[in-house]
């Protein structure tokens, strides 16, 4: 009980640091807060210390201590576990075994060698852990639901059931050690490397498998740009393949759960880590996702509402967006619909939404499944990745490789559940979306400016067009900018003219085609 109460007051000034870094305008403040913030979730291991992981977002981070600078237990702490777990002295199996280097959420790895010779990492759970986490998950399913979440109607009991089951998952090292070997087996990608498993040696607090080294992500940046492309490449191929082919994905891809190194010829390798949070994806939902991917890239008409109900998310709240959800593709999946190799620093997926639908992106946000959580850091662990390294791949030929043309075209041809009928009249089809910009400047009867953009262009106008064209319309009683930008957007991006407009000599046109 005072371990829990503990807990609980580490919770409770988590929770204030994290206001504070989310209402101030003070930098020097919110660094601070960062720090103390990643101080408690260092002191608090558990679901706590899993969180902060998540915020690592480069080397200078205030939580990089919560990968490489927690200070483990001591060995002598953890050998009573060990010795449990193997039911005979830890002698009789290991040559030698040394003291780990630094801590993690659940357990700590240690480097050793088995009588045989072959070395090894010993994964051992911290002694205490699973009440403590118990502890944790009590005092989350307390919390009641606020901003956001209360005015949106976020499903609060489905996200807190998804973090107990996988919580569930992550404290038993046998469930890890199985989803491992079937990771291995299950998703093939040349430059992939996944540790091998000791299923003899494993146990519910004890995972051992093959010593693997190589370096962080960061320490790479200077690597030639062929062989980070390369990096960019077995990266992508593994979530799609993990995702689309093996039905399940790794879902915990902050930066210390990946090496990089290179074998013969300087070719490299990704050596992929700790298999606790995995998610698994079902058959109908995935399918329905590339079908989605496939129908936007070849311009097929396809409903968007109708494969987005079929992933799992809730089509009454998909209903008060319906008019935006073609567009909404657009942006959520530009890496896809690009032309060649793209680069994840254009990708400003916030930014798109906020300008498409405002306030109204939680709809979005919380129609989804509470697992869609773990898929969308995945993918946000990739991107980071990729801007790290500075490396632009071509997204979409990499699915096609990564899935093959056969399960592309069981893709192209799944028949999508069907929707009530109310939600079909709302279904609006990819068809009805305009595919290009166009914005022509003439001055007299001569044009001067003819300039061809994708149609999702629209929603960055008020940056692409020249200051004082801008500042013209928003001076001008005939044109109201705000306005016809709304206008454009309930529309769904259909093809339209958006404004003329005519200041002395030059005439704008701009129009969706």
């Amino acid at each position: 009980m005072l371990e829990g109460f503990k807990r609980g007051v580490i919770l409770g000034k988590a929770g204030l640091a994290a206001a504070q870094i989310r209402l101030s305008d003070d930098d020097r403040k919110k660094e601070i807060a960062r720090k103390a913030l990643a101080n408690l979730f260092a002191n608090a291991r558990g679901i706590m210390m899993k969180v902060g992981q998540l915020l690592v977002d480069s080397e200078g981070s205030p939580y990089r201590q919560l990968l490489d600078n927690i200070e483990p237990y001591p060995l002598e702490t953890m050998l009573p576990i060990l010795q449990k777990s193997l039911g005979q002295p830890v002698e009789n199996v290991f040559q030698s075994i040394e003291e780990a280097n630094a801590a993690a959420s659940l357990g700590q790895v240690h480097q050793a060698i088995l009588k045989t010779g072959e070395q090894v990492a010993v994964k051992i759970q911290y002694p205490n852990i699973q009440d403590a986490v118990e502890g944790e998950l009590k005092i989350a399913g307390l919390l009641p639901g606020m901003g956001p979440v209360r005015k949106w109607g976020f499903n609060l009991e489905n996200y807190k059931l998804e973090l107990r089951k996988n919580m569930a998952k992550e404290l038993d090292y046998r469930s890890e050690a199985k989803r491992q070997k079937e990771f291995c087996e299950g998703v093939r990608v040349d430059g992939l490397v996944v540790p091998k498993i000791y299923e003899e040696l494993c146990s519910e607090k004890v995972l051992v498998q093959s010593w693997e080294q190589g370096q962080n992500i960061t320490e790479i940046e200077n690597w030639p740009s062929e062989e980070r492309q390369s990096v960019a490449r077995i990266l992508i191929k593994t979530l799609f393949k993990s995702l689309f082919v093996h039905g399940e994905i790794h879902g915990d891809p902050h930066i210390g759960n990946s090496f990089y190194r290179k074998r013969s010829q300087n070719n490299p390798e990704v050596i992929l880590l700790d298999y606790g949070c995995t998610v698994p994806i079902p058959r109908t939902a995935r399918l329905a996702l590339l079908k989605l991917l496939i129908a936007l890239k070849e311009e097929t008409p396809i409903s968007p509402m109708q494969c987005f109900v079929a992933m799992g998310f809730d089509g009454k709240k998909l209903s008060y967006i319906h008019h935006a959800l073609p567009m909404m593709c657009q942006v959520l999946f530009r890496p896809f619909l690009a032309d060649g190799r793209f680069r994840v620093v254009d990708w400003h997926v916030q930014k798109g939404l906020d300008s498409l639908l405002g306030e109204e992106k939680w709809w979005f946000r919380s129609s989804g499944p509470a697992e869609l959580f773990l898929l969308i850091r995945a993918f946000q662990g990739l991107c980071q990745n990729l801007v790290t390294i500075k490396a632009f791949s071509d997204w979409y030929s990499l699915l096609i490789e990564a899935v093959g043309a056969d399960l592309a075209h069981t893709a192209r041809n799944f028949q999508l559940p069907p929707i009530s009928d109310d939600l079909q009249i709302l279904a609006t089809s990819t068809r009805a979306l305009a595919k290009t910009l166009e914005v022509e400047v003439w001055e007299n009867t001569r044009q001067t400016v003819g300039v061809h953009l994708p149609a999702n262009a629209i929603l960055e106008i008020e940056d692409i067009m020249p200051q004082e064209v801008l500042e013209q319309l928003n001076a001008s009683t005939d044109i109201n900018l705000k306005q016809i930008l709304d206008r454009v957007k309930k529309s769904g991006i259909a093809p339209q003219n958006v404004f003329e407009y005519s200041h002395g000599s030059k005439t704008y046109k701009v129009w969706l085609a």
